[in-house]
C-alpha cells in the first residue's frame, strides 16, 4: 500500500508540475494577447484620429471649393458675357456725364432699378472721327440684367 501511496505521490507530483507549466504557458500567452490588444487599441486610437483629421480637412477642402465656385461664377458674371456696346453716343451727352447718360438710357430701355454697373468705357476711334458719337462699352455686375436689357431692346426694335 505504501508503494502504492508512493507511486500516487509520485503520479501527483507530475501531474501537479505539469499543470503549473502549462497554467505559467497559458498566462504567457494571456500577457501576449493583452499586449497585443492593447496594440491594436493603440493602433486603432491613431486611426480614429487620423480619420477625424481627414474628415476636417474634407469639410475644410469642400468649404473652400464652394468659395471657389462662386469666385468662379463671380468672375464669368464679370466677364465680357456682361458687357453691352451703346453706339453712337454723343461726346458730350445732354445729361451730365456718360455715366449718367448711360444709367439713365439703360434704366429707359428696361426699367430695372437694380441695375448695377461695373465700369464703362469709350471705345476708341481713328483721330479724324474723335468729336463725333462714339461707342461706349458697359459692363454690367450681373449678366441676367444684360439678358433683360437685350431682350427689351430686341423688342423695342421687333415692335
Amino acid at each position: 500500500m505504501e508503494q502504492l501511496f508512493g507511486a500516487l505521490c509520485r503520479d501527483f507530483a507530475i501531474l501537479k508540475g505539469e499543470i503549473a507549466m502549462e497554467v505559467k504557458e497559458l498566462k504567457q500567452e494571456v500577457v501576449e494577447l493583452v499586449q497585443l490588444v492593447d496594440t491594436l487599441k493603440q493602433a486603432q486610437d491613431a486611426r480614429e484620429e487620423e480619420l477625424d483629421c481627414h474628415r476636417r480637412e474634407l469639410l475644410t477642402l469642400q468649404d473652400k471649393n464652394q468659395e471657389m465656385q462662386y469666385q468662379i461664377e463671380d468672375l464669368e458674371n464679370r466677364s465680357w458675357r456682361s458687357n453691352i456696346r451703346i453706339k453712337g453716343v454723343p461726346s458730350q451727352p445732354v445729361i451730365g456725364k456718360v455715366e449718367d447718360f448711360v444709367e439713365h438710357l439703360l434704366r429707359h430701355v428696361a426699367p430695372d432699378p437694380t441695375v448695377v454697373l461695373d465700369r464703362m468705357h469709350r471705345v476708341r476711334r481713328p483721330a479724324h472721327l474723335l468729336g463725333q458719337a462714339q461707342d461706349i462699352l458697359t459692363c454690367l455686375h450681373h449678366y441676367t440684367q444684360r439678358e433683360i436689357i437685350m431682350a427689351a431692346v430686341w423688342d423695342q426694335t421687333t415692335n
